[in-house]
């Protein structure tokens, strides 16, 4: 019996049973994607060092895209000094990452995470250090002046900061020396270009008493704000609880459009403005769960939504600086596992060209290599010819086949496999017999090395039901796989 493999259109589906598995779906998709040709499986591209290194050995606590006008942008870094003593504001100036000067203001402020938003010119700057307890003291940014007092009358110190129509809002704050973890406070209204007093008398809203504000996003001309079991709809005038749906991480709280994208303990949510949102998460929920969710972070780029996992253990295989990605314009999930352990994302426009970027713990800044690229990197951590990365795995696992028969036993002496790029790409089976319900060692096929190739197995494979797998670990050119023809030299009933 024949059997063509030939359509990999689902992508990855880690829950599903493999009697109710498509045969198009796959079990693991690490480092590949579907989405580049469709059906195919792809290896993904490396990154590229951003620039210098900020601080070596220091994680880079937060980063962001300053748009201060239309003329003037720049990438914004924090990450703390060699001493780990004191938080530091960096921007990158033409591939070297400068200081801002901020004088004595965040001292004694080490690994606190910053957030930023952007308003009349200015990069409005919040923060939380965890490990001492302590609130960043706010700040704003123009060109690369730094001020503790510009737009900033009486503006409370916080977690998060977002603007919402003509206001910046602060949430999980505090000030007079009190902490509100359930209070958003909100800004003047803007004057002569400008913000005055924030009012501290009653220009505030609260959303719950005894749950924490995990996080707040804007869309649909609302402002929403999470707790962690809860989210609350703002219009300016009416504050409303929705939904029993809550948020685990600022930072996983992304649009997409009229798409918002966040996440909790138990999956990726997804909602439109109207209705209950949906979890999305399914296929990957188990990377989600291993998880630790409020570390999580997420940047949307084109039509993807990358979502830093870390380091988890599904299923028995740990996977390293791990984070999984949904393809809105095919709907399928893959899972990444990069080099550097990461501790921010951002997206960057350069020169009209959206980019992930992606700060680390040893004090980079990385960015995401694409196809389109004159030259795309191969290999992560990508410098120049004289300093190549490191190599990137890349790991693809199908379903059980029971090519069309799960019931009798097949022999496999030759596959057949198909690849627009071989890239030296090895295949390998395992079999489960009708007395195991354990998967035997891989059987090793053969390499890829042209478009067509007939591979002969080290030892016949033979089983009920047969997975097939393709592991690629180098520096090469990505490779295009198409799919493979199997085999069967059992006479047919």
């Amino acid at each position: 019996m024949i059997q063509h493999y030939l359509n990999f259109l689902e992508g990855m589906d880690a829950q599903i049973s493999p009697f109710l598995m498509s045969d198009n779906k796959l079990k693991i998709l690490d480092n590949c994607l579907i989405s580049q040709k469709l059906g195919a499986i792809v290896k993904r591209l490396g990154s590229i060092k951003v620039g210098t290194t900020l601080q070596d050995t220091k994680s880079i606590t937060g980063l962001h895209h300053f748009h201060q006008s239309a003329s003037v942008q720049k990438i914004l870094a924090t990450i703390n000094n060699s001493g780990g003593t004191n938080l530091t504001l960096k921007y990158n100036n033409a591939g070297t990452w400068t200081d801002i000067s901020i004088s004595t203001a965040w001292d004694e402020y080490e690994d606190a995470k910053v957030e930023f938003e952007d308003f009349l010119g200015h990069c409005f700057m919040v923060g939380y250090d965890a490990t001492n307890g302590v609130f960043l003291p706010v700040a704003t940014l123009t060109g690369t002046t730094f001020s503790t007092s510009a737009n900033l009358t009486n503006a409370p110190q916080g977690k998060f900061i977002i603007r919402y129509r003509d206001r910046l809002y602060v949430l999980n704050c505090y000030y007079g020396s009190a902490a509100y973890p359930y209070r958003v406070r909100i800004s003047s209204a803007v004057s002569a270009g400008a913000l005055g007093d924030w009012d501290y008398t009653g220009n505030y809203i609260d959303v719950d008493f005894s749950e924490e504000i995990t996080g707040a996003g804007e869309n649909w001309d609302k402002l929403m704000i999470f707790t962690q079991y809860c989210a609350y709809m703002y219009d300016q005038v009416n504050q409303k609880k929705i939904w029993d749906v809550g948020c685990s991480a600022h930072r996983t709280i992304k649009n997409l459009g009229a798409k918002m994208i966040w996440a909790n303990s138990y999956g990726v949510w997804l909602s439109n403005g109207g209705g209950a949102p949906e979890n999305i998460g399914g296929r990957i929920v188990d990377f989600i769960k291993a998880a630790t969710p409020a570390n999580m972070f997420a940047e949307v780029i084109d039509e993807e939504y990358h979502l830093y996992v870390g380091a988890v253990k599904v299923d028995g295989v740990t996977y390293t600086n791990c984070k999984v990605v949904i393809d809105f314009a095919t709907a399928t999930w893959r899972i990444e596992e990069h080099y550097n352990t990461m501790t921010a994302f951002a997206r960057y426009n350069d020169s009209g060209i959206e980019r992930l970027y992606m700060g680390t713990s040893n004090g980079r800044v990385l960015a995401q290599s694409k196809y389109t690229d004159a030259s795309p990197a191969y290999d992560d951590h990508y410098i120049d010819t004289n300093n190549p990365g490191q190599p990137i795995h890349a790991w693809w696992v199908t379903k059980p086949y029971d090519l069309g028969a799960p019931h009798k036993e097949k022999i496999l002496t030759k596959l057949i496999a198909y690849a627009e790029k071989a890239g030296a790409l090895k295949l390998f089976a395992k079999v489960k017999t009708a007395n195991s319900r354990i998967t035997d060692e891989p059987i090793p096929c053969g390499m890829l090395t042209k478009y067509v190739n007939e591979l002969t197995p080290e030892k016949p494979i033979k089983g009920n039901f047969i997975e097939f797998s393709g592991s690629e670990n180098s520096r090469n050119p990505y490779f295009s796989f198409y799919g493979f023809t199997t085999i069967d030299d059992q006479p047919e009933e």
